[in-house]
């Protein structure tokens, strides 16, 4: 067995065994499509039999912008029969944002690992190396502190200057556990985050990090909102052109659906979102579907974007100082 392989299979036993904690018996529901890397998926699938569950491997099309966060009836179907879902799509995110998901979710019938638009890096190295009990730990502690808060302010040295209502919205930890049904978090993992309430966020987002679908940009570019929704795209770099055509033709692409930030100590600076977005100190905000996040808006895709050395205020509280995350000390 190569190192390729070793580092594999570690990673598919932490997944496994600890943070979805598959019992002997229980379904598990792999969801690809043709870009995945599968060697991921026969990692997982090999752990998962070792522990007595059974795998199901589910090959979906690729999609275009116009369906990404489509599963299709057939692997819709399968996961009503799934104790856990386990998302490996590598150029969508449907296995999380999907309509069907959400409600199976609500339902308690079902729990699931997001390693969407990932490669093996990701999956092996990086913020994949944390102390995941501590990352988890510290997710709770700031996800108390927000949902007693009522405004978010985010700005950044870019120019970001963001407000929005947040109170009674759902808080979101996403720090690698999701051993109880109606549980769900990604890998790598180490993030919480929130939905605003819809119509509510108003201001300027700079984005200076990379972003779903259209990388890092050559150059930061601005977005206004107005009434929670992006009103106009500054900027003409092949990013910026990118996302003002997703916003001009995809229903809902403009809702400003979620702001989440990163606690992940050991995930890198690579110019992949997937992996910043959970960077320590890092913010992203993200366009788009809010229906995991608690919303009524649906949409064909999630576009998260990643925004360098935030300060974010919860009410008159700062939790995020220039890109050191500022909780109290536990007691």
């Amino acid at each position: 067995m190569d190192a390729t392989n070793i580092d594999l299979t570690r990673t598919a036993d932490l997944i496994v065994r600890r943070l979805l904690a598959v019992a002997p018996g229980e379904q598990v529901a792999i969801v690809c499509d043709p870009h995945s890397e599968m060697a991921m998926a026969n990692a997982l699938a090999g752990i998962v039999e070792s522990v007595g569950g059974e795998y199901s491997v589910l090959t979906m099309p690729t999609r275009d912008l116009a369906r990404k966060n489509d599963l299709g009836p057939m692997v819709e179907a399968a996961l009503q029969h799934a104790d856990c879902l386990i998302g490996l799509n590598g150029t969508s995110g449907a296995p999380t944002y999907a309509r069907a998901v959400k409600e199976l979710y609500d339902a308690r019938k079902l729990r699931g690992i997001s390693m969407v638009m990932r490669d093996a890096d990701n999956f092996t190295r990086g913020g994949a190396r944390a102390d995941y009990d501590a990352l988890y730990t510290e997710g709770k502690r700031l996800a108390e502190l927000w949902r007693s808060a009522e405004r978010i302010h985010v700005t950044t040295p870019a120019g970001t200057d963001i407000q929005a209502n947040i109170k009674g919205e759902d808080v979101i930890i996403e720090c690698g556990f999701a051993t109880e049904p109606g549980q769900e978090a990604g890998f790598s993992d180490g993030e919480v985050s929130q939905m605003p309430s819809t119509g509510s966020a108003e201001g300027v987002i700079v984005i200076d990090g990379p972003m779903a679908h259209f990388g890092l940009p050559v150059q930061p570019f601005s977005l206004k909102v107005e009434v929670g929704k992006v009103v106009e795209v500054v900027g003409d770099t092949t990013q910026a052109e990118g996302l003002r055509g997703v916003i001009e033709t995809v229903d809902n692409a403009s809702n400003l659906a979620e702001f989440g930030i990163g606690l992940n100590p050991l995930s890198r600076r690579n110019g992949k979102f997937q992996e910043e977005k959970k960077a320590r100190g890092n913010v992203h905000a993200a366009l788009g579907d809010n229906l995991f996040y608690g919303g009524e808006i649906q949409c064909a895709v999630h576009i998260d974007m990643v925004m360098y050395r935030p300060t974010v205020e919860l009410d008159e509280r700062v939790i995020v100082a220039d890109g050191e995350i500022q909780l109290p000390v536990a007691t």
